[in-house]
């Protein structure tokens, strides 16, 4: 079974010049993760935590690596502007097959949601699909919602990269028969 750094180090593309490189996005990516599982909340909190913690053997053994600098949360905001939606939906879809196995027949519940702080001066909030295993309650993927669009076609091309065999549960929205 492969670890998460080791899927987001093959997953996650670099997106700096090797020149100058002072972080690797991939390792970055990977503390994110789990700063978050730690109760960190926003980019800040995650900043924190890596401050406070990536002086610590047990994270430099994690790593691999005998020193690691945590990015400051200015530089932090960069780096998930920066990565690649796709590639990081794709790696944890690959780390989640890991520990689960599809056979299937499994019910999958898809819902909408608005991304809570994701709204910025200039930009609309980000609303993504999520689909669950509802015996489970294990999220299996994400799928986000273009602007001016609505979930009817990120569920269609959420349900053609999943499974066509899952029994899909979803709200009255998607029950329309004329989408464009």
């Amino acid at each position: 079974m492969q670890n998460l750094l080791e899927i987001f180090k093959e997953e996650i593309s670099e997106q700096a010049r090797v020149q100058g490189r002072k972080y690797n996005l991939p390792v970055v990516m990977y503390l994110s993760v789990i700063a978050i599982l730690m109760g960190a909340k926003n980019p800040i909190e995650i900043s924190v935590w890596m401050k406070e913690n990536a002086k610590r053997k047990e994270i430099k053994k994690l790593l691999g690596v005998e020193f690691f600098q945590a990015p400051k949360k200015s530089r932090l905001y960069t780096f998930f502007e920066i990565v690649d939606k796709e590639e990081l939906e794709r790696a944890f879809r690959r780390w989640i097959g890991t520990f689960i196995e599809l056979k299937g027949e499994e019910v999958v519940a898809v819902d909408g949601k608005v991304l809570k702080g994701s709204r910025k001066k200039d930009k609309k909030a980000v609303s993504v699909l999520s689909a669950v295993l509802a015996e489970s309650q294990l999220i299996i993927a994400h799928k986000e919602i273009a602007n001016k669009s609505n979930e009817i076609p990120a569920l269609q091309a959420l349900i053609g990269e999943l499974d066509e065999t899952f029994s899909y549960g979803f709200d009255a929205l998607n029950t329309q028969k004329n989408v464009r």
